[in-house]
């Protein structure tokens, strides 16, 4: 069976990968606030990390 993801993947390139992760990290920062929720603590932890990689950036 041929494998389009890895196809598509090799297509991408960084400039534009960098732009979709942007808008996704966005998007779940404005629908997913732990503050405003009940996460699970370990969700809440990788919306902590996403955050801080996002002010590295």
């Amino acid at each position: 069976m041929h494998d389009r993801t890895a196809e598509s993947a090799d297509r991408i390139d960084p400039q534009t990968s960098n732009v979709v992760a942007r808008a996704i990290s966005e998007r779940l920062r404005t629908d997913m606030r732990p503050e405003e929720s009940e996460l699970p603590l370990r969700l809440q932890l990788l919306v902590q990390r996403l955050r801080a990689q996002d002010h590295h950036s």
